[in-house]
């Protein structure tokens, strides 16, 4: 009778720690960059049946720095998801507790830390997202007013304006993801109306011009790539 008593606790012990051995999070590799850093990294446990439960996803750039961080209950998104520029401050925290589709309780900061949208607002909103679920738009709604900002895929700024109505209004200004400001606008009930310039990546103008009711007008102005005129045409057609 000791024996058998003696066999069955062993049993147990050991389905006890195969139990525990099954249910152990552990990091796989998924993918990696040519010199054999880890690109994606997935926090998985091995099911009894043989399949994985992903717990986790984390996302690196190339120098090594965290991009991302996701969390998921049952492959389905939760807990605090946290987004990183490459300098390593973060980007953006959202919470998937209360919504698994689009998050709740957004913070969004620029690459030195700073909020976006420092001012009063009513709500905020994230507007689209990348495939893999990285924010792309967020809007600052205010009365019937929203200031929008929309990000590049390394998560720095791509544009950045009012919009009321629905449509674009007042000043827009774009970006290259270097952070150069790639062109400003002036828009009027989402018609260009206004100065229109446009620069290159290293910050040397393409051309400046002028727009009245979505129409090109007045003199436009062109640079060559060491900055200097190069020429100029006048859209009035009177």
């Amino acid at each position: 009778m000791i024996k058998k008593t003696y066999f069955a606790i062993l049993l147990t012990a050991a389905a006890l720690l195969f139990n525990a051995c099954s249910n152990r999070s552990h990091d796989e590799v998924f993918s990696t960059y040519a010199d054999g850093s880890p690109k994606m990294v997935f926090t998985v446990v091995d099911k009894k049946d043989g399949s994985k439960e992903r717990l986790a996803e984390k996302m690196y750039y190339e120098n090594g720095k965290l991009m991302y961080e996701k969390h998921y209950k049952n492959n389905k998104p939760t807990g605090n998801w946290k987004f990183y520029y490459e300098n390593g401050q973060v980007h953006a925290v959202g919470s998937f507790d209360k919504n698994d589709s689009i998050g709740s309780d957004w913070k969004f900061f620029d690459d030195k830390g700073n909020d976006y949208f420092g001012e009063a607002y009513d709500s905020m909103k994230v507007l689209d997202f990348t495939v893999d679920h990285r924010p792309l738009s967020v809007a600052y709604f205010s009365g019937d007013e929203e200031m929008r900002y929309q990000f590049n895929d390394n998560f720095t700024l791509n544009a950045k304006g009012l919009v009321k109505n629905g449509v674009k209004e007042g000043r827009w200004e774009f970006y290259y993801a270097n952070g150069q400001i790639r062109m400003e606008a002036m828009f009027n009930g989402g018609v260009e109306n206004g100065a229109y310039n446009s620069y290159r990546e290293n910050g040397i103008p393409y051309f400046r011009g002028f727009y009245i009711n979505g129409k090109r007008a007045n003199v436009w102005e062109f640079y060559d790539e060491a900055g200097n005129l190069a020429g100029r045409q006048d859209f009035d057609t009177h």
